[in-house]
């Protein structure tokens, strides 16, 4: 099994934005040193939620930084930009980590973000899967012209192109069941966030292993990466009792930037999975106690070695788990807390599964 960290960068209210891009890159460099395969990294834009607007700038710092660890993005938000920059961008970044990107890209979630940047977000799905045509014609290296619904443009040889054959590994990132569908039906990987519960996970593994079989993907022997909150504590009362006020601040923090279906109030039918956000169970607010047992339960891995070792065991069983991103600084959780728990993880939760 292979094992990650993840940054959001989110700022909380009791640090500034310098303390939030030192401290998440200097775990970064420490993850590096404590045998972690990967560091993954967010992109989001306009509010606290996140402050890593440019995903790909971050990256190659981080490839600066580092020398061994692969370095990913879950995920570059494709409609926020152009095809053909994405293309050159994600190339060139290939080429400064000497190889290391996996590409993990998404349609993105936030309707705030969509306005921000006026794309239509109930055509996000089409934009983005025009995009993903154009970046792998354009990874080729033979010109290419292109008349699509949302970009069109001329002859163009794009460079330069990526050091990996044919491409960086790409992963979908695939919540929806619709996503997951598509996602299997071409062949593409996925990449599943913290959002969704394990028996939701479950489900739509099962869709998604036989569909992609079905089209031709080698199942067997494709990572698919899966993205949860994560806490190692001294003791199970300290780590719940210590990871709990981030959970919160994060899933409220969440609340108020997160829902597709946010200015509007109505969630655009094809992010369905969403409308579970305005039920009690993912609402922060209800029922704090029961929220935090629901997240305990089902979305997060809190506990002491012994407790996360079961869960992570648990998920191998029911949903065949072979990656882990582990985002061990989620909400306001502080820079010291995380890189205790970011040791104890590795040294002793991850050598069970090694």
């Amino acid at each position: 099994m292979k094992f990650a960290v993840f940054s959001l960068m989110q700022w909380a209210e009791d640090r500034s934005q310098a303390d939030v891009y030192r401290n998440e890159l200097e775990q970064f460099s420490v993850a590096e040193s404590q045998g972690y395969d990967a560091a993954w990294l967010a992109e989001h834009h306009f509010s606290r939620y996140g402050i890593g607007p440019s995903i790909h700038l971050t990256a190659a710092h981080v490839a600066a930084r580092t020398s061994r660890i692969r370095i990913g993005t879950a995920v570059t938000i494709l409609p926020f930009f152009h095809p053909i920059r994405l293309a050159e961008e994600v190339a060139m970044l290939d080429h400064l980590s000497n190889g290391r990107i996996d590409w993990g890209v998404g349609r993105g979630y936030q309707r705030h973000e969509f306005e921000g940047f006026g794309v239509d977000i109930t055509k996000s799905h089409l934009i983005f899967r025009e995009q993903l045509e154009v970046v792998r014609k354009a990874w080729s290296g033979e010109p290419f012209a292109f008349d699509g619904e949302f970009f069109q443009f001329p002859e163009l040889c794009v460079l330069p192109t990526p050091v990996q054959t044919p491409h960086p590994p790409i992963w979908v990132a695939a919540i929806s069941p619709e996503t997951v569908t598509w996602a299997a039906d071409n062949r593409y990987p996925v990449l599943t966030d913290q959002f969704a519960p394990l028996f939701k996970i479950e489900e739509n593994r099962a869709v998604y292993r036989e569909r992609a079989k079905a089209a031709g993907l080698d199942v067997a022997n494709t990572m698919l990466p899966t993205l949860r909150q994560i806490y190692v504590g001294e003791s199970m009362e300290k780590a719940r009792e210590e990871a709990a006020p981030a959970l919160l601040w994060y899933y409220r923090t969440l609340s108020r930037v997160g829902s597709p279906g946010k200015g509007s109030g109505a969630v655009p039918e094809n992010y369905s999975f969403y409308k579970l956000f305005g039920e009690e169970r993912l609402n922060p607010d209800a029922d704090p106690e029961a929220f935090l047992e629901f997240l305990f339960e089902h979305c997060t891995v809190v506990g002491d070695e012994s407790y996360c070792r079961d869960k992570i065991a648990e998920m191998q069983e029911r949903i065949g788990l072979d990656y882990l991103i582990s985002w061990q600084n989620f909400g306001n959780l502080s820079h010291d807390a995380t890189l205790a728990s970011q040791r104890r993880f590795i040294e002793k939760v991850a050598p069970a599964f090694a």
